[in-house]
């Protein structure tokens, strides 16, 4: 059995599948895509990405005396 992640009562598997369905369910609403093929689309969603990693290691590191 997969480990539970806090706050979800249920397996990994069923974390996962009410994760693909809530992401096909928004795209579909939204009448986009699921998947992005575009690769100037790809390199911006990774740009974007990566400078909120930046900043989240920035907001860490602030709290530290």
């Amino acid at each position: 059995m997969a480990r539970r992640r806090a706050g979800f009562s249920g397996t990994e598997e069923q974390f996962r599948a009410e994760a693909v369905e809530w992401v096909e369910r928004e795209c579909a609403e939204q009448g986009i895509p699921v998947k992005i093929s575009d690769q100037a689309t790809v390199e911006k969603v990774a740009e974007i990405l990566a400078q909120g990693i930046q900043t989240a290691r920035n907001r860490d590191g602030s709290k530290r005396l």
